[in-house]
């Protein structure tokens, strides 16, 4: 009886490919991947950084969820972007003077400011529902170093359903000397300085940052084999964001706080990088 209940607990897993496989799948596809900045906030009763936020990211179809990591004051990790407390929960005070079960006593709010029943949740809850929505992981790292941060995915058995994102090469090593089965975000400000360190570049992804990179740059990172991620959040709010040219650029990977009219234009990753 147990066996045949976690047979069938096994199979409502959604089977997804290993990071490196969806973006090089996004760029030979010629298909631009969506990602939750944030992992909510986008909606009444979904606030950011909730499992509520990663759950409805699998429901719409979003490749990708972004999440911000910290530390309790009992070192725990736990999904907040800012220091404090004051913006996105009804507490206040930094998260790191807090210990887990103080911060669990608290509630998430909306981005209207609404009180909902969503926990702080702490990663290793991330990375299940991540699991069960089959969608991958965006870790921002906000208090934990880049190495920890993937043992931790190696631990969960989440290391190829999730991303690291640092801001140079340095960082990425001891990522890579952990597992390369994890993604990483990177901006390449200096090519030449990525390209010839001893980075295994399968799960790599630039970051550009806002707004699309010229052309000769996207042809160039096309060549290496290597997919570009980009974000325009103040042109999502004004309503000048251009997807059509964002499409034209090539750009595998979106960030986005309007997840409803990026999918509208790009669709569900599975369209193009499902299982069959």
């Amino acid at each position: 009886m147990i066996a045949t209940l976690l047979a069938i607990s096994l199979q409502a897993q959604p089977v997804i490919p290993p990071i490196g496989e969806l973006l090089d799948c996004a760029r030979e596809a010629d298909a631009t991947l969506v990602a939750i900045h944030r992992a909510g906030g986008f909606a009444p009763g979904i606030p950011e950084n909730s499992l509520a936020g990663i759950r409805a990211a699998g429901e719409m179809g979003a490749a990708m969820v972004e999440i911000d990591l910290r530390l309790s004051s009992d070192g725990h990790v736990v999904l907040m972007h800012d220091r404090t407390l004051d913006r996105t929960t009804n507490g206040t005070g930094n998260v790191a003077d807090h210990t887990l079960e103080e911060l669990r006593a608290l509630r998430l709010e909306d981005a209207n400011g609404r009180r909902t029943n969503q926990l702080i949740p702490t990663l290793s809850e991330a990375f299940e529902a991540a699991r069960a929505a089959g969608v991958y992981l965006e870790l921002d790292l906000k208090e934990i170093g880049p190495g920890e941060a993937a043992r931790l995915a190696v631990e969960a058995g989440m290391a190829s359903q999730s991303m690291i994102i640092v801001y140079d090469v340095a960082d990425a090593d001891p990522i890579q000397a952990v597992t390369t089965d994890i993604g990483i975000s990177l901006p390449f400000t200096d090519h030449d300085e990525v390209l010839s360190s001893e980075l295994d570049v399968s799960g790599l992804m630039s970051w550009v940052g806002r707004g699309v990179p010229d052309a000769h740059t996207e042809y160039f990172l096309t060549g290496q084999g290597i997919e570009t991620a980009m974000h325009d959040f103040p042109g999502e709010e004004a309503g000048t964001i251009d997807y059509a040219f964002i499409d034209e650029r090539h750009i595998e990977v979106l960030a986005t706080d309007d997840p409803e009219a990026a999918l509208a234009a790009f669709g569900p990753w599975q369209r193009y990088c499902g299982i069959e």
